[in-house]
Protein backbone atom coordinates (compact mmCIF):
# COMPACT_ATOMS: atom_id res chain seq x y z
CA UNK A 1 0.00 0.00 0.00
CA UNK A 2 1.44 3.34 -1.04
CA UNK A 3 1.65 6.13 1.47
CA UNK A 4 -0.90 8.80 0.79
CA UNK A 5 -1.06 12.50 1.45
CA UNK A 6 -4.26 13.97 2.87
CA UNK A 7 -6.76 15.16 0.28
CA UNK A 8 -6.61 18.90 -0.02
CA UNK A 9 -8.39 21.46 -2.19
CA UNK A 10 -6.13 23.54 -4.43
CA UNK A 11 -7.18 26.07 -7.06
CA UNK A 12 -6.40 25.22 -10.67
CA UNK A 13 -6.35 27.95 -13.32
CA UNK A 14 -6.20 26.73 -16.90
CA UNK A 15 -7.24 27.34 -20.48
CA UNK A 16 -8.23 24.46 -22.75
CA UNK A 17 -8.21 24.40 -26.55
CA UNK A 18 -9.31 21.91 -29.15
CA UNK A 19 -6.63 21.31 -31.76
CA UNK A 20 -7.77 22.06 -35.29
CA UNK A 21 -6.46 20.26 -38.37
CA UNK A 22 -2.66 20.38 -38.43
CA UNK A 23 -2.40 22.14 -35.07
CA UNK A 24 -0.46 19.38 -33.30
CA UNK A 25 2.12 19.20 -36.06
CA UNK A 26 2.47 22.99 -36.13
CA UNK A 27 3.00 23.26 -32.38
CA UNK A 28 5.44 20.35 -32.18
CA UNK A 29 7.31 21.55 -35.22
CA UNK A 30 7.92 25.09 -33.97
CA UNK A 31 7.51 25.66 -30.24
CA UNK A 32 7.13 22.33 -28.47
CA UNK A 33 9.18 19.56 -30.13
CA UNK A 34 8.11 16.09 -29.10
CA UNK A 35 11.73 15.16 -28.34
CA UNK A 36 11.84 17.80 -25.61
CA UNK A 37 8.54 16.82 -24.00
CA UNK A 38 7.94 14.79 -20.91
CA UNK A 39 5.76 12.03 -22.39
CA UNK A 40 3.42 9.86 -20.36
CA UNK A 41 0.59 7.43 -21.00
CA UNK A 42 -2.46 8.15 -18.86
CA UNK A 43 -5.42 5.90 -18.19
CA UNK A 44 -8.24 7.35 -16.06
CA UNK A 45 -11.41 5.66 -14.89
CA UNK A 46 -14.26 7.95 -13.87
CA UNK A 47 -16.66 6.82 -11.17
CA UNK A 48 -20.20 7.83 -10.30
CA UNK A 49 -23.42 6.52 -8.81
CA UNK A 50 -25.95 4.72 -11.07
CA UNK A 51 -27.90 7.99 -11.33
CA UNK A 52 -24.76 10.13 -11.80
CA UNK A 53 -25.27 12.07 -8.59
CA UNK A 54 -21.71 13.43 -8.68
CA UNK A 55 -22.21 14.84 -12.16
CA UNK A 56 -25.48 16.47 -11.13
CA UNK A 57 -23.67 18.29 -8.31
CA UNK A 58 -20.81 19.50 -10.51
CA UNK A 59 -18.21 16.90 -9.42
CA UNK A 60 -16.00 14.53 -11.36
CA UNK A 61 -14.19 11.64 -9.65
CA UNK A 62 -11.44 9.59 -11.23
CA UNK A 63 -8.55 7.28 -10.52
CA UNK A 64 -5.69 7.87 -12.96
CA UNK A 65 -2.84 5.47 -13.64
CA UNK A 66 0.47 6.97 -14.71
CA UNK A 67 3.16 4.32 -14.92
CA UNK A 68 2.94 2.46 -11.61
CA UNK A 69 1.36 5.37 -9.75
CA UNK A 70 -2.36 5.75 -9.07
CA UNK A 71 -3.90 9.10 -8.16
CA UNK A 72 -7.46 9.69 -7.03
CA UNK A 73 -8.78 13.12 -8.03
CA UNK A 74 -12.03 14.89 -7.26
CA UNK A 75 -12.80 18.12 -9.11
CA UNK A 76 -15.63 20.59 -8.68
CA UNK A 77 -16.65 23.58 -10.74
CA UNK A 78 -19.57 25.78 -9.73
CA UNK A 79 -21.67 27.89 -12.10
CA UNK A 80 -19.51 30.98 -11.66
CA UNK A 81 -16.00 29.60 -12.19
CA UNK A 82 -15.14 29.16 -15.83
CA UNK A 83 -11.37 28.79 -15.68
CA UNK A 84 -10.91 27.85 -12.04
CA UNK A 85 -11.85 24.64 -10.25
CA UNK A 86 -11.45 23.15 -6.80
CA UNK A 87 -9.40 19.96 -6.84
CA UNK A 88 -8.74 17.27 -4.22
CA UNK A 89 -5.89 14.94 -5.22
CA UNK A 90 -4.48 11.97 -3.33
CA UNK A 91 -2.17 9.07 -4.19
CA UNK A 92 -3.87 5.71 -3.72
CA UNK A 93 -2.70 2.13 -3.81
CA UNK A 94 -4.42 0.89 -6.95
CA UNK A 95 -7.12 1.35 -9.56
CA UNK A 96 -9.97 1.15 -7.06
CA UNK A 97 -11.44 4.10 -5.21
CA UNK A 98 -10.28 4.91 -1.69
CA UNK A 99 -13.63 5.63 -0.04
CA UNK A 100 -11.99 6.83 3.19
CA UNK A 101 -10.30 9.67 1.28
CA UNK A 102 -13.55 10.53 -0.47
CA UNK A 103 -15.39 10.73 2.85
CA UNK A 104 -13.38 13.81 3.77
CA UNK A 105 -14.50 15.82 0.72
CA UNK A 106 -17.71 17.73 -0.18
CA UNK A 107 -18.63 14.95 -2.62
CA UNK A 108 -19.62 12.67 0.25
CA UNK A 109 -22.89 14.56 0.73
CA UNK A 110 -23.70 14.33 -2.99
CA UNK A 111 -23.18 10.55 -2.99
CA UNK A 112 -25.25 10.06 0.17
CA UNK A 113 -24.12 6.45 0.56
CA UNK A 114 -25.01 5.35 -2.97
CA UNK A 115 -22.72 2.77 -4.62
CA UNK A 116 -20.00 3.99 -6.98
CA UNK A 117 -18.99 2.22 -10.19
CA UNK A 118 -16.93 2.99 -13.33
CA UNK A 119 -18.82 5.23 -15.78
CA UNK A 120 -16.26 5.68 -18.60
CA UNK A 121 -12.50 5.84 -19.20
CA UNK A 122 -10.11 8.37 -20.72
CA UNK A 123 -6.95 7.16 -22.45
CA UNK A 124 -4.43 9.78 -23.57
CA UNK A 125 -0.81 10.31 -24.41
CA UNK A 126 0.29 13.51 -22.69
CA UNK A 127 3.29 15.56 -23.76
CA UNK A 128 4.26 18.21 -21.20
CA UNK A 129 6.41 21.29 -21.64
CA UNK A 130 6.98 24.15 -19.20
CA UNK A 131 6.92 27.61 -20.74
CA UNK A 132 8.61 30.36 -18.77
CA UNK A 133 8.90 34.13 -19.05
CA UNK A 134 10.01 36.87 -16.70
CA UNK A 135 6.45 37.18 -15.37
CA UNK A 136 5.03 33.66 -15.39
CA UNK A 137 5.49 29.92 -15.61
CA UNK A 138 2.90 27.86 -17.48
CA UNK A 139 2.56 24.12 -18.00
CA UNK A 140 1.72 23.26 -21.60
CA UNK A 141 0.06 19.87 -22.13
CA UNK A 142 -0.69 18.31 -25.51
CA UNK A 143 -3.17 15.44 -25.15
CA UNK A 144 -4.16 12.94 -27.83
CA UNK A 145 -6.32 9.88 -27.27
CA UNK A 146 -9.99 9.09 -26.69
CA UNK A 147 -12.86 8.99 -24.24
CA UNK A 148 -14.24 5.44 -24.16
CA UNK A 149 -17.64 4.22 -22.98
CA UNK A 150 -18.28 0.64 -23.99
CA UNK A 151 -18.17 0.49 -27.79
CA UNK A 152 -18.32 4.28 -28.16
CA UNK A 153 -15.23 6.43 -28.57
CA UNK A 154 -14.77 10.19 -28.81
CA UNK A 155 -11.29 11.24 -30.03
CA UNK A 156 -9.26 13.75 -28.00
CA UNK A 157 -6.84 16.33 -29.43
CA UNK A 158 -6.38 19.10 -26.87
CA UNK A 159 -4.00 21.74 -25.62
CA UNK A 160 -4.12 22.77 -21.97
CA UNK A 161 -2.34 25.75 -20.45
CA UNK A 162 -2.13 25.68 -16.66
CA UNK A 163 -0.78 28.64 -14.71
CA UNK A 164 1.96 27.52 -12.31
CA UNK A 165 3.13 31.00 -11.30
CA UNK A 166 2.39 34.56 -12.36
CA UNK A 167 -0.69 36.63 -13.29
CA UNK A 168 -3.71 35.17 -15.12
CA UNK A 169 -3.08 37.58 -18.00
CA UNK A 170 0.00 35.52 -18.88
CA UNK A 171 -2.26 32.58 -19.84
CA UNK A 172 -4.10 34.69 -22.38
CA UNK A 173 -0.89 36.22 -23.73
CA UNK A 174 0.60 32.79 -24.39
CA UNK A 175 -2.67 31.52 -25.85
CA UNK A 176 -2.71 34.36 -28.35
CA UNK A 177 0.87 33.61 -29.39
CA UNK A 178 -0.01 29.97 -29.97
CA UNK A 179 -3.13 30.85 -31.97
CA UNK A 180 -0.88 32.68 -34.42
CA UNK A 181 0.96 29.39 -34.98
CA UNK A 182 -1.85 26.84 -35.07
CA UNK A 183 -5.66 26.64 -35.35
CA UNK A 184 -6.80 26.49 -31.72
CA UNK A 185 -10.39 26.75 -30.54
CA UNK A 186 -11.09 27.76 -26.94
CA UNK A 187 -13.11 25.00 -25.27
CA UNK A 188 -14.89 24.77 -21.95
CA UNK A 189 -15.87 21.11 -21.91
CA UNK A 190 -13.64 18.95 -19.71
CA UNK A 191 -12.79 15.34 -20.49
CA UNK A 192 -15.21 14.36 -17.75
CA UNK A 193 -18.01 16.34 -19.37
CA UNK A 194 -17.24 14.73 -22.72
CA UNK A 195 -17.42 11.34 -21.04
CA UNK A 196 -20.81 12.05 -19.52
CA UNK A 197 -22.09 13.20 -22.88
CA UNK A 198 -20.79 9.96 -24.40
CA UNK A 199 -22.60 7.78 -21.86
CA UNK A 200 -25.78 9.75 -22.45
CA UNK A 201 -26.15 11.52 -19.11
CA UNK A 202 -25.98 14.95 -20.71
CA UNK A 203 -27.22 13.67 -24.04
CA UNK A 204 -25.83 14.56 -27.42
CA UNK A 205 -28.31 17.40 -27.73
CA UNK A 206 -27.50 21.08 -27.83
CA UNK A 207 -26.23 22.85 -24.73
CA UNK A 208 -28.91 24.95 -23.08
CA UNK A 209 -28.46 27.89 -20.74
CA UNK A 210 -27.65 27.02 -17.14
CA UNK A 211 -28.95 28.79 -14.06
CA UNK A 212 -27.10 32.01 -13.33
CA UNK A 213 -25.23 31.77 -10.01
CA UNK A 214 -25.89 35.37 -8.96
CA UNK A 215 -27.25 35.95 -5.47
CA UNK A 216 -28.26 39.06 -3.52
CA UNK A 217 -24.77 39.41 -2.03
CA UNK A 218 -22.92 39.01 -5.33
CA UNK A 219 -21.08 42.17 -6.35
CA UNK A 220 -21.75 43.66 -9.78
CA UNK A 221 -18.33 42.81 -11.27
CA UNK A 222 -18.45 39.06 -10.52
CA UNK A 223 -22.12 39.01 -11.53
CA UNK A 224 -21.10 40.28 -14.96
CA UNK A 225 -18.37 37.65 -15.17
CA UNK A 226 -20.71 34.82 -14.18
CA UNK A 227 -23.28 35.95 -16.75
CA UNK A 228 -20.79 36.23 -19.59
CA UNK A 229 -19.05 32.98 -18.72
CA UNK A 230 -22.32 31.10 -18.92
CA UNK A 231 -23.09 32.59 -22.32
CA UNK A 232 -19.58 31.79 -23.58
CA UNK A 233 -19.94 28.14 -22.55
CA UNK A 234 -23.22 27.91 -24.45
CA UNK A 235 -21.79 29.60 -27.56
CA UNK A 236 -18.57 27.56 -27.66
CA UNK A 237 -20.19 24.21 -26.90
CA UNK A 238 -22.91 24.54 -29.52
CA UNK A 239 -20.44 25.86 -32.09
CA UNK A 240 -18.45 22.66 -31.59
CA UNK A 241 -21.58 20.56 -32.14
CA UNK A 242 -22.43 22.58 -35.24
CA UNK A 243 -18.97 21.99 -36.70
CA UNK A 244 -19.45 18.25 -36.24
CA UNK A 245 -22.88 18.10 -37.89
CA UNK A 246 -25.59 20.38 -39.28
CA UNK A 247 -27.64 20.15 -36.09
CA UNK A 248 -30.64 22.56 -36.01
CA UNK A 249 -30.86 22.38 -32.21
CA UNK A 250 -27.18 23.23 -31.84
CA UNK A 251 -27.60 26.16 -34.22
CA UNK A 252 -30.61 27.40 -32.28
CA UNK A 253 -28.90 27.14 -28.89
CA UNK A 254 -25.77 28.77 -30.31
CA UNK A 255 -27.91 31.74 -31.28
CA UNK A 256 -29.57 31.73 -27.84
CA UNK A 257 -26.14 31.80 -26.19
CA UNK A 258 -25.11 34.62 -28.50
CA UNK A 259 -28.23 36.62 -27.60
CA UNK A 260 -27.56 36.04 -23.91
CA UNK A 261 -24.01 37.29 -24.39
CA UNK A 262 -25.29 40.39 -26.19
CA UNK A 263 -27.92 40.95 -23.49
CA UNK A 264 -25.18 40.70 -20.85
CA UNK A 265 -23.24 43.44 -22.63
CA UNK A 266 -26.30 45.68 -22.66
CA UNK A 267 -27.48 44.98 -19.12
CA UNK A 268 -24.05 45.54 -17.55
CA UNK A 269 -23.03 48.42 -19.83
CA UNK A 270 -22.81 50.84 -16.88
CA UNK A 271 -19.59 49.18 -15.63
CA UNK A 272 -17.96 48.44 -19.00
CA UNK A 273 -15.26 50.25 -20.93
CA UNK A 274 -16.59 51.74 -24.16
CA UNK A 275 -13.91 50.20 -26.38
CA UNK A 276 -14.59 46.65 -25.21
CA UNK A 277 -18.35 47.11 -25.26
CA UNK A 278 -18.44 48.48 -28.80
CA UNK A 279 -15.97 45.93 -30.13
CA UNK A 280 -17.79 42.87 -28.85
CA UNK A 281 -21.21 44.21 -29.70
CA UNK A 282 -20.00 44.55 -33.29
CA UNK A 283 -18.33 41.13 -33.38
CA UNK A 284 -21.35 39.34 -31.94
CA UNK A 285 -23.58 41.15 -34.44
CA UNK A 286 -21.35 39.78 -37.23
CA UNK A 287 -21.68 36.23 -35.93
CA UNK A 288 -25.45 36.54 -35.50
CA UNK A 289 -25.71 37.63 -39.12
CA UNK A 290 -23.74 34.60 -40.31
CA UNK A 291 -26.13 32.24 -38.51
CA UNK A 292 -29.50 33.86 -39.19
CA UNK A 293 -30.31 32.50 -42.67
CA UNK A 294 -29.80 28.87 -41.63
CA UNK A 295 -32.03 29.28 -38.59
CA UNK A 296 -34.75 31.07 -40.58
CA UNK A 297 -34.90 28.25 -43.14
CA UNK A 298 -34.92 25.63 -40.35
CA UNK A 299 -37.98 27.28 -38.80
CA UNK A 300 -39.73 27.52 -42.16
CA UNK A 301 -39.20 23.82 -42.85
CA UNK A 302 -40.23 22.82 -39.33
CA UNK A 303 -43.51 24.68 -39.67
CA UNK A 304 -44.25 23.80 -43.29
CA UNK A 305 -47.02 21.33 -43.93
CA UNK A 306 -45.78 17.77 -44.40
CA UNK A 307 -46.25 15.95 -47.68
CA UNK A 308 -49.15 13.83 -46.38
CA UNK A 309 -51.17 16.91 -45.44
CA UNK A 310 -51.15 18.60 -48.84
CA UNK A 311 -51.29 17.10 -52.28
CA UNK A 312 -47.82 17.11 -53.78
CA UNK A 313 -47.33 18.80 -57.14
CA UNK A 314 -44.40 19.69 -59.34
CA UNK A 315 -44.35 23.33 -58.26
CA UNK A 316 -44.36 22.52 -54.56
CA UNK A 317 -41.68 19.87 -55.00
CA UNK A 318 -39.50 22.32 -56.93
CA UNK A 319 -39.97 25.00 -54.26
CA UNK A 320 -38.85 22.67 -51.48
CA UNK A 321 -35.87 21.53 -53.56
CA UNK A 322 -34.86 25.18 -53.89
CA UNK A 323 -35.38 25.63 -50.16
CA UNK A 324 -33.17 22.63 -49.34
CA UNK A 325 -30.43 24.00 -51.58
CA UNK A 326 -30.69 27.35 -49.82
CA UNK A 327 -30.55 25.57 -46.46
CA UNK A 328 -27.37 23.72 -47.40
CA UNK A 329 -25.74 26.97 -48.51
CA UNK A 330 -26.83 28.73 -45.32
CA UNK A 331 -25.42 25.95 -43.14
CA UNK A 332 -22.17 26.07 -45.06
CA UNK A 333 -21.95 29.78 -44.27
CA UNK A 334 -22.73 29.16 -40.57
CA UNK A 335 -20.19 26.34 -40.25
CA UNK A 336 -17.57 28.43 -42.02
CA UNK A 337 -18.20 31.23 -39.52
CA UNK A 338 -17.74 29.08 -36.41
CA UNK A 339 -14.68 27.44 -37.95
CA UNK A 340 -13.04 30.71 -38.89
CA UNK A 341 -10.04 32.42 -37.30
CA UNK A 342 -12.34 35.37 -36.57
CA UNK A 343 -14.61 33.19 -34.42
CA UNK A 344 -11.66 31.56 -32.65
CA UNK A 345 -10.26 35.00 -31.84
CA UNK A 346 -13.69 36.19 -30.67
CA UNK A 347 -13.98 33.42 -28.07
CA UNK A 348 -10.52 34.07 -26.64
CA UNK A 349 -10.85 37.85 -26.77
CA UNK A 350 -14.21 37.87 -24.97
CA UNK A 351 -12.90 35.45 -22.35
CA UNK A 352 -9.82 37.58 -21.76
CA UNK A 353 -11.85 40.77 -21.57
CA UNK A 354 -14.29 39.24 -19.08
CA UNK A 355 -11.48 37.99 -16.86
CA UNK A 356 -8.91 40.78 -17.13
CA UNK A 357 -10.28 43.55 -19.35
CA UNK A 358 -10.04 47.32 -19.01
CA UNK A 359 -13.56 47.50 -17.51
CA UNK A 360 -12.12 46.11 -14.25
CA UNK A 361 -9.90 49.16 -13.85
CA UNK A 362 -12.16 52.09 -14.73
CA UNK A 363 -11.23 54.59 -12.05
CA UNK A 364 -14.07 57.13 -12.04
CA UNK A 365 -15.78 57.05 -8.67
CA UNK A 366 -19.29 56.22 -9.88
CA UNK A 367 -18.16 53.26 -12.01
CA UNK A 368 -15.98 51.94 -9.22
CA UNK A 369 -18.78 52.14 -6.62
CA UNK A 370 -21.21 50.44 -8.97
CA UNK A 371 -18.71 47.73 -9.93
CA UNK A 372 -17.89 46.90 -6.32
CA UNK A 373 -21.41 47.25 -4.91
CA UNK A 374 -24.10 44.57 -4.64
CA UNK A 375 -25.66 43.46 -7.91
CA UNK A 376 -29.10 44.54 -6.72
CA UNK A 377 -28.00 48.17 -7.01
CA UNK A 378 -27.51 47.74 -10.75
CA UNK A 379 -30.20 45.13 -11.39
CA UNK A 380 -33.19 47.02 -9.99
CA UNK A 381 -32.90 50.11 -12.25
CA UNK A 382 -31.98 48.01 -15.28
CA UNK A 383 -34.98 45.72 -14.84
CA UNK A 384 -37.25 48.68 -14.09
CA UNK A 385 -36.23 50.57 -17.20
CA UNK A 386 -36.58 47.57 -19.50
CA UNK A 387 -39.94 46.74 -17.94
CA UNK A 388 -41.31 50.27 -18.15
CA UNK A 389 -40.19 50.65 -21.74
CA UNK A 390 -41.90 47.40 -22.78
CA UNK A 391 -45.12 48.26 -20.93
CA UNK A 392 -45.27 51.72 -22.50
CA UNK A 393 -44.53 50.68 -26.08
CA UNK A 394 -46.84 47.68 -26.05
CA UNK A 395 -50.05 49.62 -25.41
CA UNK A 396 -50.66 50.25 -29.11
CA UNK A 397 -49.53 46.81 -30.20
CA UNK A 398 -52.33 46.20 -32.70
CA UNK A 399 -51.57 49.48 -34.49
CA UNK A 400 -47.86 48.98 -35.22
CA UNK A 401 -46.25 47.36 -38.26
CA UNK A 402 -44.14 44.20 -38.50
CA UNK A 403 -40.83 46.03 -38.03
CA UNK A 404 -42.06 47.68 -34.83
CA UNK A 405 -43.41 44.33 -33.60
CA UNK A 406 -39.98 42.81 -34.19
CA UNK A 407 -38.40 45.60 -32.16
CA UNK A 408 -40.87 44.94 -29.33
CA UNK A 409 -39.97 41.26 -29.46
CA UNK A 410 -36.29 42.10 -29.04
CA UNK A 411 -37.10 44.32 -26.06
CA UNK A 412 -39.17 41.56 -24.46
CA UNK A 413 -36.37 39.09 -25.03
CA UNK A 414 -33.80 41.40 -23.43
CA UNK A 415 -36.04 41.82 -20.39
CA UNK A 416 -36.51 38.08 -20.12
CA UNK A 417 -32.75 37.48 -20.23
CA UNK A 418 -32.19 40.20 -17.62
CA UNK A 419 -34.86 38.63 -15.42
CA UNK A 420 -33.05 35.28 -15.75
CA UNK A 421 -29.66 36.86 -14.99
CA UNK A 422 -30.95 38.46 -11.78
CA UNK A 423 -33.65 35.96 -10.76
CA UNK A 424 -31.84 34.79 -7.62
CA UNK A 425 -30.68 38.28 -6.62
CA UNK A 426 -34.17 39.24 -5.42
CA UNK A 427 -35.53 36.64 -3.04
CA UNK A 428 -38.41 38.46 -1.33
CA UNK A 429 -41.19 37.65 -3.80
CA UNK A 430 -40.64 34.22 -5.40
CA UNK A 431 -44.30 33.82 -6.46
CA UNK A 432 -44.35 37.28 -8.00
CA UNK A 433 -41.12 36.44 -9.84
CA UNK A 434 -42.62 33.20 -11.17
CA UNK A 435 -45.72 35.03 -12.42
CA UNK A 436 -43.61 37.72 -14.06
CA UNK A 437 -41.39 35.20 -15.87
CA UNK A 438 -44.43 33.13 -16.94
CA UNK A 439 -46.11 36.22 -18.41
CA UNK A 440 -42.94 37.10 -20.32
CA UNK A 441 -42.62 33.53 -21.60
CA UNK A 442 -46.20 33.50 -22.90
CA UNK A 443 -45.66 36.88 -24.52
CA UNK A 444 -42.48 35.74 -26.22
CA UNK A 445 -44.16 32.62 -27.57
CA UNK A 446 -46.77 34.68 -29.42
CA UNK A 447 -44.27 37.28 -30.61
CA UNK A 448 -42.05 34.46 -31.83
CA UNK A 449 -44.92 33.04 -33.90
CA UNK A 450 -45.50 36.44 -35.48
CA UNK A 451 -41.82 36.82 -36.23
CA UNK A 452 -41.72 33.36 -37.83
CA UNK A 453 -44.59 34.41 -40.11
CA UNK A 454 -42.81 37.59 -41.12
CA UNK A 455 -39.56 35.73 -41.75
CA UNK A 456 -41.37 33.05 -43.78
CA UNK A 457 -42.10 35.59 -46.48
CA UNK A 458 -38.46 36.63 -46.83
CA UNK A 459 -37.28 33.00 -46.75
CA UNK A 460 -39.63 32.11 -49.60
CA UNK A 461 -38.60 35.15 -51.64
CA UNK A 462 -34.89 34.30 -51.27
CA UNK A 463 -35.47 30.67 -52.25
CA UNK A 464 -37.50 31.59 -55.35
CA UNK A 465 -35.20 34.42 -56.38
CA UNK A 466 -36.07 35.89 -59.77
CA UNK A 467 -37.91 32.77 -60.87
CA UNK A 468 -41.67 32.94 -61.30
CA UNK A 469 -44.52 30.84 -62.60
CA UNK A 470 -45.30 27.52 -60.93
CA UNK A 471 -42.42 27.75 -58.43
CA UNK A 472 -43.39 31.23 -57.23
CA UNK A 473 -47.04 30.23 -57.03
CA UNK A 474 -46.17 27.21 -54.88
CA UNK A 475 -44.03 29.42 -52.61
CA UNK A 476 -46.92 31.85 -52.22
CA UNK A 477 -49.30 29.04 -51.28
CA UNK A 478 -46.84 27.72 -48.69
CA UNK A 479 -46.38 31.16 -47.14
CA UNK A 480 -50.15 31.60 -47.11
CA UNK A 481 -50.57 28.37 -45.16
CA UNK A 482 -47.90 29.41 -42.67
CA UNK A 483 -49.40 32.85 -42.10
CA UNK A 484 -53.15 32.18 -42.30
CA UNK A 485 -53.52 32.37 -38.51
CA UNK A 486 -51.70 35.70 -38.26
CA UNK A 487 -54.77 37.68 -37.14
CA UNK A 488 -55.54 35.18 -34.38
CA UNK A 489 -51.93 35.21 -33.19
CA UNK A 490 -51.97 39.01 -33.18
CA UNK A 491 -55.01 38.96 -30.90
CA UNK A 492 -53.36 36.36 -28.64
CA UNK A 493 -50.21 38.47 -28.43
CA UNK A 494 -52.25 41.56 -27.54
CA UNK A 495 -53.97 39.61 -24.76
CA UNK A 496 -50.55 38.40 -23.56
CA UNK A 497 -49.33 42.00 -23.42
CA UNK A 498 -52.38 43.01 -21.37
CA UNK A 499 -51.75 40.11 -18.98
CA UNK A 500 -48.08 41.05 -18.71
CA UNK A 501 -48.92 44.67 -17.87
CA UNK A 502 -50.98 43.45 -14.93
CA UNK A 503 -48.19 41.47 -13.24
CA UNK A 504 -46.09 43.16 -10.59
CA UNK A 505 -42.29 43.38 -10.80
CA UNK A 506 -40.36 41.09 -8.45
CA UNK A 507 -37.65 43.68 -7.69
CA UNK A 508 -37.92 46.73 -5.43
CA UNK A 509 -38.35 50.18 -6.94
CA UNK A 510 -34.92 51.74 -7.50
CA UNK A 511 -34.11 54.95 -5.64
CA UNK A 512 -33.99 57.65 -8.31
CA UNK A 513 -31.88 59.91 -6.11
CA UNK A 514 -28.87 57.59 -6.21
CA UNK A 515 -26.33 58.89 -8.71
CA UNK A 516 -24.93 55.42 -9.42
CA UNK A 517 -28.40 54.13 -10.33
CA UNK A 518 -28.92 57.10 -12.63
CA UNK A 519 -25.57 56.32 -14.25
CA UNK A 520 -26.78 52.78 -14.90
CA UNK A 521 -30.02 54.00 -16.43
CA UNK A 522 -28.38 56.57 -18.70
CA UNK A 523 -25.91 54.03 -20.07
CA UNK A 524 -28.65 51.49 -20.65
CA UNK A 525 -30.53 54.07 -22.70
CA UNK A 526 -27.52 54.35 -25.02
CA UNK A 527 -27.07 50.55 -25.39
Amino acid sequence: MLARAPAKAAPELELKFQLGAGALEALEGSLFPRAQAKVSQLHATYFDTPGHALRDQGFSLRVRRKGETFTQTLKHRDGGALFQRDEWETRVGGADLDLDVLAGTPAAAAIAGAPLAPAFTVEVERRIHVWSSDAAQIEVSLDTGAVVAGERRDPIAELELELLAGPPQALFDLARQLMDVAPLILAFESKAERGYRLVGHDGLAALKAQRNAVGPKTAVAPAFQVTMRGALVQVAGNADLLRRANNPDALHQLRVGLRRLRAGLSVFKAILDAEGFNRFRAETRWLAGELSDARDIDVFLQKAAVRDEIEENDGRAAFFRALRIAQAEAYERAVDAVGSPRFRALLLDVAEWVEAGAWRHLDDAASRRLREGPVTVLAAPVLAQLDQRLRRRSRRFLEIDAAARHDLRKQAKKLRYAAAFFAEAFTEHPKRRARFVAALRALQDHLGELNDMAVARSVALKAVGKRNGELAFAAGLEVGRLTEAEAAVMDAADRAFKAYRKVKPFWPSPDGRNEDLNLSGRRLNRA
